[in-house]
């Protein structure tokens, strides 16, 4: 993985959070390219040790930094995959991998273009892999080898966990994962709302309630206990926090989260039908 050349085509939030969980990993910044919307963006990455290059001065800026890659990761919006590809189609090695973090947008979608490439791989990495927490579900197409699946899980490996899954999974994983952290960032807006509602300060109600989040999640993960179980405990019969949960499982806070991830799903379809 240290040797691989890799290039990240567009440095939105995703592919930022991505490459600078790299960096953070200790890959090599000098086998690391990138292509950004703006030139101020762009200087900011050369100025970090980037080789970056801007489409508004650069309009061949993509076929320019995927050119010599190992590992091309695309981190675009959906609807500029296809041009995107377009861009690289005949500059890039054959055995290049070629990676969407794309939501929405089908292998067969990537293939159609790139019909010379068989080493194309979707995935649905999250935001956390800033800090090396990340999660990312990784689909390869049936003409990927083994070798550029290994890379590609070696890539995400460096900013959290990978788990390989068909394409069939993969646009729920992104309504669970991929769209995770703004499920868990919406809760604490509402969380903290309601604290201040009782009247603790704004800054009193950011410590109650995200110190208890992450101290639960710690727990969580340091006792292995199943979260109903660790739940059992903090709920005594009859008391405060019972009447809670009773008022949560009256709300049918299960079906609110399941019709939540399924319209991210259907969305997700229609994106790749459009």
């Amino acid at each position: 993985m240290d040797n691989l050349r890799i290039a990240f085509i567009g440095t939105g939030s995703m592919g930022s959070a991505v490459l600078d969980g790299l960096l953070a990993a200790g890959h090599p910044k000098s086998l690391i390219s990138a292509t950004t919307k703006t030139e101020a963006k762009a200087k900011a990455l050369r100025d970090r040790g980037i080789s970056a290059l801007a489409g508004e001065t650069s309009p061949d800026a993509n076929a320019l930094m995927a050119g010599d890659a190992d590992l091309i990761v695309i981190g675009v919006k959906p609807y500029q995959i296809v041009d995107v590809l377009t861009e690289l189609k005949g500059e890039i090695g054959k055995n290049a991998v070629v990676i969407s973090m794309a939501a929405g947008i089908q292998l067969s979608t990537m293939a159609a273009v790139l019909d010379e490439n068989p080493n194309i791989i979707r995935t649905m990495p999250n935001t956390p892999a800033l800090v090396g927490k990340g999660v990312t579900g990784l689909a390869a197409a049936s003409s990927a080898s083994q070798d550029a699946i290994a890379a590609a899980s070696a890539l995400f490996e460096a900013v959290g966990s990978v788990l390989v899954i068909p394409e069939s999974q993969i646009d729920a994983l992104s309504a669970v994962s991929g769209s995770g952290p703004a499920w868990v960032y919406y809760i604490i807006e509402q969380w903290e709302k309601v604290a201040i509602a009782q009247g603790f300060s704004e800054q009193d109600a950011k410590l109650l309630v995200r110190q208890t989040l992450a101290g639960s999640v710690e727990l969580l993960e340091s006792t292995g206990e199943e979260p109903s179980e660790l739940r059992r405990k903090v709920t005594s019969p009859g008391g405060t926090t019972e009447r809670i949960i009773a008022t949560m499982q009256q709300a049918d806070l299960h079906g609110i989260f399941a019709q939540s991830l399924n319209a991210a799903v259907a969305r997700a379809r229609e994106i790749a039908n459009s």
